[in-house]
């Protein structure tokens, strides 16, 4: 069973993704225009799109960075830093596969391959995708939300320096390593709001605990609709606010993996949003809730280099315990 949660996040999550990377940015008029409405499963990214050099079935760079760190605990069977920041670096060099990064993520990059000590490398942003790799810290340390926050905080701050960013990532760790090791039930209010109470105490940052609290108030309101919830919470790339839209979204949808995603890859609202980000996270957490069983095969089968992620996926449950 386990080893099928860790296949749903890891699929769900890239699936999110490459889904919402259709939209992001775009406000509700430009995607119409674009697609005709809503997204409802894979299909050619739009010239209006942020991405429209893309195929479908392709992901953007906060997959790509996942992968790496995915692949470094596939490798190595525990998160070496080294590792980590060589692949960083070939992957922010070779500009013919990555899919314009974050600035954050390449000054960090060049500014090792270029020698510089941790405390000058790291980079001051509060952007989501700086935490996205602590989600293979949560799958690694399943068994342990406390480790895993620990970790996935630790893989953070290789690259960023910014309390809240890390905070963001230990929480994301945290809450991954929760429902993949299948200790969240989530039938009732109460154990949506248990759920969340224990990734609040896991938090070291107010700003993040701010978040985590509004999302309480949301979940005690009931059915709130998506764009009500959008304005509250926020959609952007800011790391809190990324992360508790997309725990909302999964928490509202928890029985239905397809519900989840398109909500949260059509999640653009009346501005635009970061919709891959919302889309991987909240693809993660229902496939790894859920189990790969519950994510589409036709979504899984479009997904670009599918069988290179299905053995790193093989090769890093090799390495966890068991």
């Amino acid at each position: 069973m386990l080893k099928e949660k860790i296949r749903g996040a890891v699929l769900g999550g890239i699936i999110g993704d490459a889904l919402g990377t259709l939209v992001e940015d775009m406000d509700r008029e430009t995607v119409k225009r674009a697609y005709g409405g809503a997204i409802l499963g894979f299909m050619e990214p739009s010239h209006l799109s942020v991405c429209p050099f893309l195929k479908k079935g392709q992901y953007s760079h906060e997959s790509q960075i996942f992968l790496l760190a995915l692949k470094v605990y596939a490798e190595k069977g525990y998160f070496d830093e080294t590792l980590y920041i060589e692949k960083l670096v070939e992957w922010v060099k070779d500009e013919k596969s990555h899919r314009y990064p974050s600035g954050a993520h390449v000054n960090a990059a060049l500014s090792y391959a270029a020698g510089l000590e941790p405390e000058e490398a790291r980079v001051k942003a509060c952007d989501v995708d700086g935490a996205i790799p602590a989600v293979a810290s949560g799958l690694f340390r399943w068994d342990n939300s406390f480790e895993a926050y620990q970790e996935g905080a630790y893989v953070a701050s290789i690259t960023h320096s910014d309390e809240t960013l890390v905070d963001s990532a230990g929480i994301l760790a945290a809450a991954v390593s929760s429902v993949v090791g299948g200790r969240v039930e989530l039938s009732t209010l109460e154990s949506k709001l248990s759920f969340v109470d224990s990734l609040r105490e896991l938090s070291k940052s107010e700003n993040v605990k701010g978040y985590l609290d509004l999302l309480i108030q949301v979940l005690k309101r009931g059915e709130v609709p998506l764009d009500e919830v959008i304005l509250l919470i926020g959609n952007g790339t800011f790391a809190p606010e990324t992360l508790t839209l997309s725990l909302y979204i999964f928490l509202r949808y928890p029985n239905s993996f397809k519900r989840a995603l398109l909500s949260a890859v059509n999640s653009y609202g009346d501005f635009g949003g970061d919709t891959d980000a919302v889309g991987f996270i909240t693809g993660t957490l229902s496939g790894g809730y859920l189990s790969v069983s519950a994510v589409p095969r036709e979504w899984i089968e479009c997904l670009e280099g599918l069988r290179d992620i299905e053995i790193t996926i093989e090769k890093f449950i090799e390495k966890i315990q068991i």
